[in-house]
């Protein structure tokens, strides 16, 4: 299935998203400082393989409204936000990016981005959202539309190693109810998209290496983050995502969320 020109993401607001943040994250600010950390550790490794950002062409895959651009434009000069969802996109237009950035938007699907070749990609919490068949096609564009050598960060939702699962979250009042669903059921409610109904596929991460692995990308470095829960004694600091990546065994069973920097081969 192809996003077409009427789709809408179903979590219009992100109104679910902020509600499950709220409660759950282990303190205020957590969860944002979570994601910077690891945002962070790939931006220090990719300045010591882009050259200077001047000549660093990038690309959004799944923008939405542009939450990540900043930090993108930080990395590249010129840069392309795409996203099927035209009310996302036109969020994403009003991002302020770094002085000096030539930015282009584009209407088009994850898996056939156009534009290119790239020297960086972003494609960051899409795949755990698309109809499971997708995400191979989604790879397999962005490899094409990347260069011999570029670099693909990508962030999906996350299960322990050898756990995927999906569930349907929903809002009862201002609870966000999560719903533990099969396959075909969270690949009928990712192709519906209805709004007010976020279905979210927590993917195995051997098995999302494996995936791009097949689609042309090189796993360099992953990191685990927004953890929510983990083993008695782990800090209640943003220190807890630094234990837990420093355990192989840990980093296999906690986290909500992934990190991946990519290589095109």
């Amino acid at each position: 299935m192809r996003m077409t020109s009427g789709y809408r993401y179903p979590d219009g607001g992100d109104l679910l998203t902020l509600r499950f943040i709220a409660a759950h994250e282990p303190y205020p600010g957590y969860w944002a400082a979570s994601e910077a950390l690891a945002l962070d550790g790939v931006a220090a490794r990719l300045r010591e393989r882009l050259p200077d950002r001047r000549a660093v062409r990038a690309l959004d895959a799944g923008c939405g409204a542009g939450r990540l651009l900043p930090w993108l434009s930080d990395l590249a000069a010129t840069l392309t936000g795409a996203d099927p969802d035209p009310d996302r996109l036109d969020e994403a237009r009003r991002q302020p990016l770094a002085p000096g950035t030539a930015a282009a938007f584009a209407a088009r699907d994850a898996a056939e981005p156009g534009g290119g070749p790239y020297d960086l990609v972003v494609c960051s919490h899409v795949l755990q959202h698309v109809p499971t068949a997708r995400a191979a096609a989604i790879l397999a564009g962005l490899r094409r539309a990347a260069r011999p050598g570029a670099a693909l960060v990508l962030a999906v939702s996350r299960a322990p190693v050898g756990g995927e699962h999906h569930e349907l979250s929903t809002t009862r009042g201002d609870d966000v109810v999560s719903t533990a669903v099969d396959r075909a059921g969270f690949d009928a409610a990712a192709a519906a998209a209805e709004p007010g109904t976020l279905p979210i596929r927590f993917l195995d991460p051997a098995g999302l290496r494996a995936d791009a692995a097949a689609a042309g990308w090189r796993t360099e470095w992953e990191w685990t983050y927004h953890v929510l829960d983990g083993p008695a004694g782990l800090p209640a600091t943003l220190d807890r995502d630094r234990v837990v990546n420093g355990s192989a065994e840990l980093r296999a069973r906690y986290g909500r969320d992934l990190m991946l920097l990519l290589r095109a081969a």
